[in-house]
């Protein structure tokens, strides 16, 4: 081979070796997948923050029939004061809980989303009936708004 073939020939390929990195083209080919991606992803995001607003409401409404069933249990009516029971309620930051109607055969307890659309979260309610011939307490879950993040 011509020795200045060569010459030219190493010269290009060292040059080539010291141009390391991304074209324009491949930059903007990353930077749209990463947007498909996201904007997959972002909404299942949302719906899964959204559940876990809901699960404080259910849970601590959990509680509260639980404590409304003791309370019941010792004394002959509900209450309708949440304070009275033994069961402490901390304050929910994306729900207000409340009980209405305490008497001897039921009670509405009552979780108030404080802003539903911003939080993707949802009014809940359990009403407690008890009977007192039998001894049985009935609970039903009714959600006040239909559920965003996964239902009731």
């Amino acid at each position: 081979m011509n020795s200045n073939f060569k010459f030219k020939l190493l010269s290009h390929l060292t040059d080539k070796k010291a141009n390391k990195g991304f074209t324009l083209i491949e930059l903007l080919v990353v930077v749209i997948i990463i947007g498909v991606l996201a904007a997959i992803a972002l909404p299942n995001l949302l719906g899964q923050v959204g559940k876990a607003r809901v699960s404080e409401g259910k849970s601590t409404l959990g509680a509260i029939n639980r404590g409304q069933q003791v309370y019941r249990t010792e004394n002959p009516v509900f209450t309708s004061t949440l304070d009275s029971l033994d069961t402490k309620i901390a304050a929910g930051k994306f729900y207000t809980f409340s009980a209405t109607g305490g008497s001897e055969t039921g009670v509405v307890n009552a979780a108030t989303a404080t802003n539903p659309a911003g939080d993707n979260t949802t009014d809940l309610g359990t009403t407690i009936t008890y009977a007192p011939a039998s001894g049985v307490f009935t609970l039903t879950n009714s959600a006040a708004t239909p559920a965003k993040a996964g239902g009731w």
